[in-house]
């Protein structure tokens, strides 16, 4: 066995080792790689139907409340919190995933400048901008109602656009996947 560092070579595997000690943030980046879109992907079609359940309730709960019968729109609103709630998870997990991806690959759009590269780059940025987009304006909203009592309606907007953006960018970034396995496959 030869010892790279005697013949004054670099040994990837060392530098490697060196780079990145945490062992854990190694091995949840090779299962979110690996993984990842899929879970992500099954979190937005829930998201989605879960979104579309509510809207109808909402309405009609809203109406029914008119009369005194607020069960409905209770209803609506707790398939709301629960959206928002797996809407932080996805969030939150897209962003954790962004900076170990960052930490490994740097910084997007200065790859190799392929039409594959290129995609993906611009599917991530999106997703991780939808995420970051979502959880601080979440968090923003949280903070002003209880500081001031008022939210901005365009804050209020910004963050409906961005939970209605987070699942859709996931699931083209699932199709894309998708198209690019068909195409490889043939």
């Amino acid at each position: 066995m030869t010892d790279d560092t005697s013949t004054g070579g670099r040994n990837p595997e060392i530098e490697r080792a060196t780079s990145h000690p945490d062992a854990y943030s190694d091995r949840a980046y090779t299962w979110l790689s690996r993984n990842g879109l899929y879970v992500w992907a099954g979190i937005s079609v829930v998201v989605i139907a879960l979104a579309a359940l509510a809207v109808p309730l909402l309405a009609f709960g809203s109406l029914a409340a008119i009369g005194g019968e607020g069960s409905i729109l209770a209803g609506g609103a707790a398939i709301v919190l629960l959206c928002t709630a797996l809407l932080l998870g996805l969030a939150v997990v897209l962003l954790s995933y962004a900076y170990l991806e960052v930490d490994r690959r740097g910084i997007p759009f200065v790859g190799d400048r392929s039409t594959r590269t290129l995609a993906y780059d611009s599917i991530r940025t999106m997703e991780t901008v939808a995420a970051g987009t979502f959880t601080g304006g979440l968090v923003t909203m949280l903070g002003l109602a209880v500081s001031v009592g008022n939210v901005p309606t365009i804050l209020s907007v910004t963050v409906l656009a961005a939970a209605i953006g987070l699942p859709v960018t996931v699931l083209v970034h699932a199709a894309g996947r998708f198209v690019l396995f068909v195409v490889d496959a043939s």
